[in-house]
Formats: structure tokens, C-alpha cells, sequence
């Protein structure tokens, strides 16, 4: 049986401006044009429902009530294969301020051309769940401060896990546009689940019992280029239970904006499921990506606004079973796995049709 390993969903907004200078990692060419990316940051979670139960390391998203993170790197790659940071220092942002608002993170000048790929680098981390602290970076060791033992710091020679200490956690996505010159402008998303970012520690000292959040060793980028119409959000169930091994319906929300002010129609959608372990850090096909023939309701997107799309799925129990069998992957009864909702929708905005995929953060499903 495959060792099963773990991501959660993050999630950011890039916006490429052409305006503001504000910060200068660019070569030393005079002649150089530049433009103005402009990173925000945010917390698409929309969930269907106001409670959330624990089960396994799936947090209770109410006594979760600070997640900062720290960001010690934010580069482009453009297309000579060269590097611009956009980050002159470390910045931390608390997601937990950020759910459904949106912050500014960093703006900086970089020089017009095409860009291939963004690089994301987390170095820090400091959670308070269950009014226990939890801190861990690359240049400190992981701490816990409980509180029920007020004044009494718990540190990696009691066992408090330190998720850096391999080192700061990079994430790296295609990311393809063109800043043709100094007017263009790029608006891209970068999002980031608080929620699904953490998960529950046990920690045990002497005959005491407490629970911290810890960040998550891997995390899951979404980037999304705010060109015409983009999902920007989406509501998932918390939770998938089987009865008696049968397939489970079920929808999911998804939120449609339309960057461009024109409109459109999503003509089609498709559903798969992936597999991602017991703790969402695997990405592995759990069925074949098929034509769903649920109607989309409604199926037109605003011009301006946002638009809330309900799409109806299925989650094929003994299928994805028998397929991931055949991987290798073996499901153990009354064990919490996740997997993630992956769509393309076929859209038609403008006179013009494209396909437009989408994973949505992963789902706990717990075995029969």
C-alpha cells in the first residue's frame, strides 16, 4: 500500500498594474520599460453550512481565530528564465482577517515581456486554536503556549512539531502573460483556504492533552488571471459521508466573475474527482474527467457583479474505490481521506470560447 502524504488548500490575488513605482528588482538597463504588479491576498471559503464538525485533523473552523503566515519570497519567472522578486522584506498576513476580504500584500515594478511562472515562499507560521498558540519559522524553533498552563512555553525538546524544520516551504505554478508595454495591465488571483491551510496537532506532555494548529508541509497554490470570465470562489460540502458503500449526491457553488464587463454563457461543465490522501498532499486521477449533464443553475454569467452557479455532482463511491485499488491505493474502513472536485468549464464571453479548469480544495471523506 502507497504511504498517502498531504496538501491543503492557499489562495492570493495578483493584480498587474501599470502604475505606482514602488520597488525595483529589474536590471539595470535605463532603456528598460516597467509595469506594476500589484499581489493581494485572500480567503475565497464560501461554505454551505455555518457549522463545522472535527473529524481527524480537520479543524473546527470557529475556534480557529489566528492564522498568520509569512511570506519571505514572491517571484516571477519570465520568459529568458530569470527570477524578479517582488518582495524587498518578509510580509505576514493573518488569514483569519481575510476571509472574503481582500488585503494588499506587496506592490512592485517589474519590466514589460512575458512571464512563464510565479514562485510562493513560506518561512513562518503562528495559529491560535483553541485559545492555544502555536509559532514555527525557519529562523526560530516551533514554540506552543497553552492555555491552561499560562506562562509556560512547550518547545521542540517537549515534542512541538516544527513543520520548517526542513527548511521554508516553496510553492511553484505556471503562470503565462505578457506585459506588452507600460499601459497593459494583469490582474491575477492567488488564493489562500485558511481552513484547509491547517490542521489539528496533538500534543501530549507528562499526563496533559492539548490540540494546536500547525501549517500544513505542503500547501496548494490556485492562481487564477483575471481575464474575462474567471471563477473566483467556490462552496464546498464539509464533508462526504458514504451509507452502505452507495454514491453520494451532492453540489458545490461556484462564483463566476467577469473581469472584461461583457457577460457570457457557460455552455458545458465536467466533473472528476481526484484522490488526495489522508491528508491532501497527494493529486491522483480517482476517475476519468467526464461530460456532466446536471444543469448548471443558472448558466449565465453578469456582466458585472459576481454570479453564484450551482452545479450538481455525484461522488461514485465504489468506482472511485475500485480505481484507486487498481493504483495501488488501498482505503481503509473508518479512515478520513480527501479528495478535491476538479471542473473545466466551456465558456463563450465576447464572441470567444474557452475551456476553464478548476480544483477545488479537498473534501473529507470518511470509509464505511
Amino acid at each position: 500500500m502507497k504511504k498517502l502524504n498531504a496538501v491543503f488548500p492557499l489562495i492570493i490575488i495578483l493584480g498587474i498594474l501599470s502604475s505606482s513605482l514602488i520597488f525595483n528588482s529589474c536590471k539595470d538597463d535605463p532603456e528598460e520599460e516597467n509595469a506594476t504588479v500589484s499581489i493581494k491576498i485572500y480567503d475565497p471559503r464560501d461554505p454551505q453550512s455555518s457549522t463545522k464538525t472535527t473529524d481527524g485533523d480537520i479543524i473546527n473552523s470557529d475556534d480557529l481565530t489566528k492564522c498568520e503566515i509569512t511570506f519571505s519570497s514572491i517571484q516571477l519567472k519570465n520568459s529568458e528564465g530569470e527570477y524578479v522578486e517582488l518582495l524587498s522584506s518578509s510580509t505576514t498576513v493573518d488569514l483569519r482577517n481575510l476571509q472574503g476580504t481582500v488585503g494588499d500584500l506587496v506592490s512592485a515594478e517589474i519590466p514589460t515581456g512575458s512571464y512563464t511562472e510565479i514562485s510562493v515562499t513560506v518561512s513562518g507560521v503562528s495559529t491560535t486554536y483553541e485559545n492555544n498558540n502555536y509559532t514555527a519559522s525557519t529562523s526560530a524553533s516551533a514554540t506552543a503556549t497553552i492555555s491552561t498552563t499560562p506562562g509556560v512555553t512547550y518547545t521542540e525538546a517537549q515534542g512541538v512539531t516544527n513543520v520548517f524544520a526542513g527548511g521554508a516551504i516553496t510553492f511553484t505554478y505556471p503562470l503565462a502573460f505578457t506585459l506588452a508595454d507600460v499601459s497593459d495591465f494583469e490582474n491575477i488571483h492567488i488564493q489562500f483556504d485558511a481552513d484547509a491551510a491547517v490542521y489539528i496537532v496533538s500534543f501530549d506532555y507528562e499526563t496533559y492533552s492539548w490540540n494546536f494548529a500547525g501549517i500544513r508541509p505542503q500547501l496548494n497554490l490556485g492562481i487564477i488571471i483575471e481575464e474575462g470570465i474567471q471563477q473566483i470562489r467556490h462552496s464546498p460540502p464539509y464533508g462526504i459521508t458514504i451509507v452502505s458503500q452507495s454514491e453520494v449526491d451532492y453540489y458545490g457553488i461556484h462564483t463566476f466573475v467577469d473581469f472584461a464587463g461583457n457577460g457570457g454563457t457557460i455552455n458545458s461543465h465536467t466533473s472528476q474527482h481526484v484522490f488526495r490522501g489522508s491528508d491532501g498532499t497527494l493529486l491522483v486521477d480517482a476517475e476519468t474527467m467526464e461530460t456532466n449533464n446536471n444543469p448548471l443553475t443558472p448558466n449565465k454569467v453578469n456582466a458585472s457583479g459576481e454570479t453564484d452557479i450551482r452545479a450538481d455532482e455525484t461522488f461514485k463511491y465504489d468506482e472511485i474505490v475500485s480505481n484507486l485499488a487498481g493504483q495501488g491505493y488501498t482505503l481503509t474502513s473508518g479512515e478520513t481521506y480527501y479528495f478535491s472536485l476538479r471542473k473545466t468549464w466551456n465558456i463563450t464571453t465576447n464572441g470567444q470560447t474557452y475551456d476553464l479548469t478548476r480544483i477545488c480544495e479537498p473534501i473529507p471523506v470518511v470509509i464505511p
